[in-house]
């Protein structure tokens, strides 16, 4: 079985016409029937049927369950690739979140400079959602990762470094900054200035929504932390924030948040169970694990 005869087949569940598919891999139109009569030789059975007053396809039952499996094992085979191809290189992909990069990575230059890291690492910035797909695909080999559970599994290696508080941030104007404290039901009539969807936050605001019943006002997204900060300093919105993000030269004013349920933003150093990590990799996991420790922790690096 070949890799290609599943990926001609796959795509022409997709696009449901042989002539589209050969035009999409510049390829003969034979070239697409004899990958689709290969595969059924080597299953003994039939995968799909010519719809041709529709000029369609129509899978069968060992069709339908052949593209179940064919979806994981191309899958499989471009990760393997991309991970060969990672095995002849001192590059390191490493995944970094603006928040967590902002409050951590500054402060752990310096030790990785010393262990002469630093030039090595090819950084992704983005959301952790945006993040945590591109490690589960290989396109990245290592990220420190922000999320409201566990990212422990069969597929990923997680280690929980840091769990920190969000929090109801406030313009010094807002009518809630004398507040010290709120609980989020309090804020249904209150306009939120929100994270993008890549982020972490909108999970958490979701669900301390279900469970206070409630559903505030969102009246702008925006992926850019220092210009969400700002908008909120101007007074134009309420903010939810990790505290990871919030410095006193921010201009803001952050609240706790009083309610019993409360999801935490965890920060997690993550890299794929199937990866093979080379000497310089391991040390990278050291020393961020260790500079985020000393930083958790207070201490000085």
């Amino acid at each position: 079985m070949k890799i290609r005869d599943l990926t001609y087949f796959s795509k022409l569940v997709s696009l449901k016409n042989f002539t589209a598919v050969a035009d999409y891999f510049s390829v003969s139109q034979p070239a697409i029937t004899m990958a689709i009569k290969r595969l059924e030789n080597e299953f003994d059975t039939v995968l799909l049927y010519r719809d041709q007053s529709h000029q369609s396809v129509l899978l069968t039952s060992s069709g339908q369950q052949l593209l179940k499996h064919a979806h994981r094992i191309i899958a499989e085979a471009a990760l393997t690739n991309l991970d060969m191809a990672s095995l002849k290189t001192e590059q390191i992909r490493f995944g970094l979140p603006p928040i967590i990069g902002n409050y951590f990575f500054p402060k752990a230059a310096s030790r990785l400079v010393e262990a002469n890291l630093l030039d090595q690492l090819l950084v992704t910035e983005a959301g952790s959602s945006e993040l945590l797909a591109a490690l589960e695909s290989g396109k990245l080999d290592i990220a420190l990762l922000g999320s409201t559970h566990s990212l422990d599994s069969a597929e990923l290696s997680a280690t929980l470094l840091a769990k920190h508080h969000f929090k109801i941030i406030v313009s010094p104007q807002s009518h809630l900054a004398s507040l010290k404290k709120i609980a989020f039901r309090d804020l249904r009539n209150e306009k939120f200035i929100m994270q993008t969807e890549d982020f972490v936050h909108p999970t958490a605001f979701g669900a301390l929504n279900k469970i206070s019943r409630i559903d505030p006002q969102i009246i702008y997204k925006t992926g850019d932390i220092a210009l969400l900060k700002n908008m909120i300093h101007e007074n134009i919105g309420i903010g939810f924030l990790t505290e990871t993000a919030i410095t006193p030269q921010d201009g803001i004013i952050s609240l706790d948040l009083t309610d019993s349920f409360q999801p935490e933003f965890l920060i997690s150093l993550v890299f794929r169970q199937s990866k093979l990590l080379s000497p310089s990799k391991k040390k990278l996991i050291e020393q961020l694990t260790q500079s985020l420790n000393s930083l958790s922790k207070g201490e000085s690096f």
